[in-house]
């Protein structure tokens, strides 16, 4: 994993693993609920505008052509394409079970075509509310995608609702239109100004009892946000524990991440002006962590991990074609590629590999544990 994600952004990711798509336009309030309890926002349009994701972009699409390819199927697919056509995401939930969110999506997408293709989804069935068509259908997603009921209507040509049940995309459009209130006309704490050039933004009132996350189980709320502004990529977090412990603890999480840091990337003095950049305070139940950096900076770190990682892929895969040609393509008793010495009732030697191959077969020593 890339630097900056270990470190910086560590605790983004604890966040979202643990529950915790108007041009160029900033996140809009107007379109959470005001009893909404965590939302959720990523901003495509200004991530486009980030020096380190168009760097990133140019230089994915370098080592692996044929992804633009792969995006122009995936545009054929969606009736838009993400990389101009998408705007900005919004989720939200009223409780913390997060298959009850409900979706908004900000894109330039083909409102002729998707209805079409929703028409043909299991299930399909059409129901009116005021001026606003509801489609619902039977969901099917993959291994551990979610399956199931879901329902999506146009409040615009360009924004469109989804959640699981009708009545929850009938709360949304009646938040769009402004027929219910959100979270811009109330005193959530999921309101509040938005720091320019964000990218991500998170916010919840109340933790998910239900958490896996070690972090978060003593958690009460949280606001973080991660973006560029000024050629500046900035990260800051905000967590409020149920105890002052519990505060510390965070603390110490993050002092963790910055000091195994320090230990892999000790001989690279800009990563480890990264790493020294991250700030994290307590003050009473509030464990607050800022981050700054030089956009310049984080893409020197992430283009040098990502070219490391490149180069060791295909040190991989020319390993494995080299072996596979030596070895004819495998064992003709036990079919794996690499064996040469299985014939009959031999036994293959390759059973053992996992235990250390012919070093497996003498008495371990004292040191081996």
């Amino acid at each position: 994993m890339l630097f900056i994600a270990r470190v910086g952004l560590s605790t983004v990711m604890v966040l979202l693993a643990c529950g915790a798509a108007i041009d160029a336009a900033p996140f809009e309030q107007s379109h959470v609920a005001a009893d909404a309890k965590w939302m959720m926002h990523f901003d495509m349009d200004t991530a486009r505008e980030s020096t380190v994701v168009q760097r990133a972009y140019a230089m994915a699409v370098k080592m692996h052509p044929q992804a633009e390819k792969m995006l122009g199927m995936v545009s054929g697919m969606l009736g838009m394409d993400p990389r101009k056509d998408l705007h900005d995401a919004t989720v939200y939930g009223l409780d913390t079970d997060k298959q009850n969110a409900i979706i908004i999506v900000h894109a330039n997408a083909n409102r002729e075509f998707l209805t079409t293709m929703v028409e043909r989804a299991v299930d399909h069935a059409k129901t009116s509310y005021g001026s606003y068509e509801l489609h619902s259908w039977t969901h099917k997603g993959w291994n551990r995608d979610y399956s199931g009921p879901a329902v999506g209507a146009f409040f615009k040509d360009n924004i469109i609702v989804f959640a699981r049940t009708q009545a929850a995309v009938k709360a949304a459009l009646d938040v769009l239109d402004g027929s219910a209130k959100s979270i811009k006309d109330s005193d959530s704490m999921l309101a509040g100004r938005i720091r320019p050039g964000s990218i991500l933004i998170g916010r919840a009132s109340v933790v998910d009892p239900k958490t896996r996350c070690p972090v978060l189980k003593e958690g009460s709320s949280f606001r973080v946000a991660l973006g560029e502004n000024n050629e500046t990529i900035f990260y800051r977090a905000t967590l409020q524990m149920k105890t002052a412990t519990a505060a510390e603890q965070v603390k110490d999480v993050v002092k963790g991440f910055t000091s195994l840091a320090s230990l892999k990337y000790g001989d690279d003095q800009t990563a480890i002006g990264l790493v020294k950049a991250i700030a994290v305070k307590t003050d009473a139940k509030t464990c607050s962590i800022r981050w700054d950096a030089a956009a310049a900076d984080v893409w020197q770190v992430m283009e040098t991990a990502a070219t490391k990682w490149e180069q060791r892929r295909k040190e991989w895969s020319n390993r494995g074609r080299m072996n596979g040609a030596k070895k004819g393509g495998g064992c003709k008793s036990c079919g794996k590629d690499g064996c040469q010495e299985c014939s009959g009732d031999k036994k293959c030697p390759l059973d053992t590999e996992h235990l250390g191959g012919k070093n497996a077969e003498r008495p371990l020593g004292d040191d081996e544990f």
